[in-house]
């Protein structure tokens, strides 16, 4: 029993929970330079300086994930590195209520690398495509597997719209079960009305039923103050709410988020630093 609940949550199901502040609104449809490694490659771009980004990412219950991306240009070609970590936390597994009594203690914890790279198609189109190494590591059982992240974007004056899937790769073999990575198809459309930029996307699951929309617009507010707020639907739950401010400087960019996320996983904070050198 023990083990059929510890393969019924695996999947690297972290691959669909905000690697960074851009995640907690709608990423795949609005995040730009080093973010958009993680949510649409086709959105990534980058310039002849090395750029180290760095995030933090808060849940609860003492979960929480860590992840980092250096990004340089090759001539016409962008090239990136995401390295994500994700860390369940203490797991405990209980039996069935009334009893409250803890059976089991374990660690559970899922590790990516990826290389991402991005290329114009046109003078509006670009192609975009992410490898991707996934580990998962879960109790006693651990296992690895490869998948691709692929994108399309069109870019035309205000208006901007792309399409892709994500995390199409092989199956986790733990304890002799297979398990699917979260797989899924993606839409996402943006629109600048003024200084406001708008942003909608929606998923659909591949490998389990259900839908993902979210919509998001933000605007600067002074000088180098971005602020954003979205609104996240997943599944059967209802809306949840996010909000974002961004401080960006010539070689240095502060953001933050916080939402309440689906799945339940209550408060989401998250963290970014980004810098040039």
């Amino acid at each position: 029993m023990i083990v059929f609940l510890l393969i019924a949550a695996a999947g690297v199901n972290s691959l669909l929970m905000p690697v960074s502040p851009a995640g907690v609104q709608s990423g795949f449809a609005v995040a730009r330079d080093a973010e958009a490694i993680f949510y649409n490659p086709a959105h990534f771009e980058t310039d002849d300086a090395f750029r180290l980004n760095c995030y933090y990412n808060r849940f609860y219950l003492g979960m929480q994930s860590v992840a980092l991306a250096l990004s340089h240009k090759y001539r016409a070609l962008d090239l990136g590195i995401g390295i994500t970590n994700f860390d369940y936390g203490a797991m405990e597994w209980h039996p069935d209520y009334p009893t409250e009594d803890t059976l089991l203690d374990y660690s559970a914890n899922d590790f990516v690398f990826m290389i991402c790279g991005s290329l114009p198609i046109s003078p509006q189109g670009r192609l975009g495509l992410a490898v991707k190494y996934v580990a998962e590591n879960l109790y006693l059982y651990s296992d690895q597997a490869i998948a691709v992240d692929l994108s399309l974007a069109y870019h035309r004056d205000r208006l901007g719209f792309s399409f892709g899937c994500a995390n199409l790769g092989s199956k986790l073999e733990l304890n002799d079960d297979e398990v699917n990575l979260p797989a899924r198809f993606s839409a996402g459309l943006s629109y600048q009305v003024s200084k406001v930029k708008v942003g909608l996307e929606g998923h659909y699951f591949v490998n389990r039923p259900g839908l993902e929309m979210a919509l998001s617009a933000g605007s600067p507010v002074y000088r180098r103050l971005e602020v954003n707020a979205a609104l996240r639907w997943r599944y059967h739950d209802p809306v949840f709410p996010a909000f974002g401010l961004a401080l960006d400087f010539e070689r240095t960019r502060l953001s933050y988020g916080v939402a309440l996320y689906p799945y339940n996983f209550g408060l989401v904070n998250t963290l970014g630093l980004g810098f040039d050198f």
